[in-house]
């Protein structure tokens, strides 16, 4: 198969870039608002949890490619310990050493995904990027 334009290769960092920080944006802001959309805390704040550090944690490896996997865990547990920090200030929410955990086991997961599909998911998304925009 035949290398992307460069266009494509600057797309598909872009959109690498965004598919972290949009879904970091939003995480962030459910995680600290007082009063989150009521929809959205029907699943378990476990799974919550879970799925949003595995994610994370992926898209933030598939997004900084030179960024070594250590300090991508490190990165997403500083994240999470923000997260518990703020929310022990707020009334209506709580710190909690669970939600720690989960989102370690989240971590480590989204590293284990990121070592086994990062590099076949960043050159999928210069494929479609190149397919998008041809030569």
């Amino acid at each position: 198969m035949s290398n992307p334009p460069a266009g494509a290769d600057r797309a598909a960092r872009i959109s690498l870039q965004l598919g972290f920080w949009i879904p970091l944006l939003v995480c962030t802001w459910l995680a600290l608002t007082p009063s989150p959309p009521a929809g959205v805390f029907q699943v378990s704040d476990v799974l919550l949890h879970l799925f949003a550090f595995v994610y994370l944690t992926f898209a933030l490896g598939l997004a900084q490619p030179n960024l070594r996997l250590r300090w991508v865990a490190a990165w997403m547990f500083a994240f999470g310990v923000l997260i518990e920090g703020v929310q022990s200030f707020q009334v209506t929410r709580a710190a909690e050493l669970k939600d720690l955990l989960v989102d370690g086991l989240g971590i480590a997961i989204g590293l284990l995904l990121l070592v086994a599909l990062g590099n076949w998911s960043r050159k999928t998304v210069r494929s479609v990027w190149g397919m998008l925009l041809p030569g």
